[in-house]
Formats: C-alpha cells, sequence, structure tokens
C-alpha cells in the first residue's frame, strides 16, 4: 500500500478560507480532480508531516516555514488507487501568495470555510468508479463549490474536519492557536 500525506490549509483571513488544487489534466493519478495538496511519502522524508509540507511547497511555491500544522487527522484510504493518506490541518497567515507547480497543479483555489458549514453543503451521493474495465457507482461525500466538485478521499478530508471542528467557531484561526 502506497502511503501520502495532505494539507488542509486554513488561510488565515478575517473569515477563513481552505486551499485545493485542481491536479493537472496529464497526470496518471487522480488527473483533473479537485484535492488537497500533498503527494506520496518519499523515502527521504522524516515522516507523514515532512512529506505534506515539502509537497505544499513544492506544489504552491509556499514556503513550508509559512504552513503551521495544528495537528494530524486520522488516515483514509482511497477507493480506487489503494493509497493511505495522512491528513495534516494547518494554517496559513494572510495574505499568501501562490505560485503554483504546473507540471502538477493546473489551479489553486481557496474556499471560504464558511461554505463547508452551510447545513447540506457536504452530503452524501455517489460517484461513478471504473475499475477492471467495469464501471459502478460507490458511496461518498460530496461538496461543490463554485464550479469544484469535490468527492472520495478528499471529501472525506472534509468530513473528518468536521467531526474534528463541528463548529465554524471552533477552527483554529492562526499559528499557536
Amino acid at each position: 500500500m502506497l502511503r501520502a500525506a495532505v494539507v488542509i490549509a486554513l488561510v488565515g483571513y478575517e473569515s477563513p478560507a481552505f486551499v485545493v488544487v485542481r491536479r493537472a489534466a496529464h497526470l496518471r493519478r487522480n488527473p483533473g480532480e479537485i484535492a488537497f495538496p500533498g503527494g506520496l511519502v518519499d523515502d527521504g522524508d522524516a515522516g507523514a508531516e515532512a512529506t505534506a509540507l515539502r509537497e505544499f511547497e513544492e506544489e504552491l511555491g509556499t514556503p513550508r516555514s509559512r504552513v503551521h500544522v495544528i495537528e494530524r487527522l486520522e488516515d483514509v484510504e482511497t477507493l480506487a488507487l489503494s493509497v493511505t493518506v495522512t491528513p495534516f490541518v494547518a494554517t496559513i497567515e494572510a495574505p499568501v501568495t501562490f505560485e503554483i507547480d504546473s507540471r502538477e497543479i493546473a489551479s489553486v483555489h481557496e474556499v471560504p470555510l464558511r461554505e463547508l458549514y452551510v447545513p447540506g453543503a457536504l452530503h452524501r451521493g455517489t460517484e461513478p468508479v471504473e475499475r477492471g474495465g467495469h464501471r459502478f457507482d460507490v458511496p461518498t461525500w460530496l461538496f461543490d463549490f463554485d464550479g469544484l466538485h469535490i468527492w472520495g478521499a478528499t471529501a472525506r478530508m472534509l468530513a473528518l474536519f468536521l467531526r474534528r471542528y463541528p463548529q465554524f467557531e471552533s477552527v483554529p484561526r492562526g499559528a499557536g492557536s
């Protein structure tokens, strides 16, 4: 089983936003999908947190020193690719400028965190998945905002986030929160 790590980055505006990326269309894994910045653990990484911060910096050009990890959420298994993903909640002080690595990332988006707390915004549904030449629908969490369709492991991480921070007011707002 492959291991990966991602950052659920909260940008510290007066009303925070979380960061997602649209993966480049030419990638072998999850092309064009909306995801949290991150990637596979390299042998040289000093653990999952180091992987998440390294990948965040590589993909978005934001120095890892600006990303303040608050906590690790529980691991999530991908359904189609057999990857165990470790999500880390982190804060970044605003303002922040992203310089994406176009080899991996097509675009970066800041989603107002309040949108996640709208009743029913994160909801259960199904998504089509292909495996072994067969197509079938799998149950998943879904979240849509401004043309961004989040599902699968990324949406399950949002569900974990909401379980950990059930009220908007409980979300960490900055370094040292």
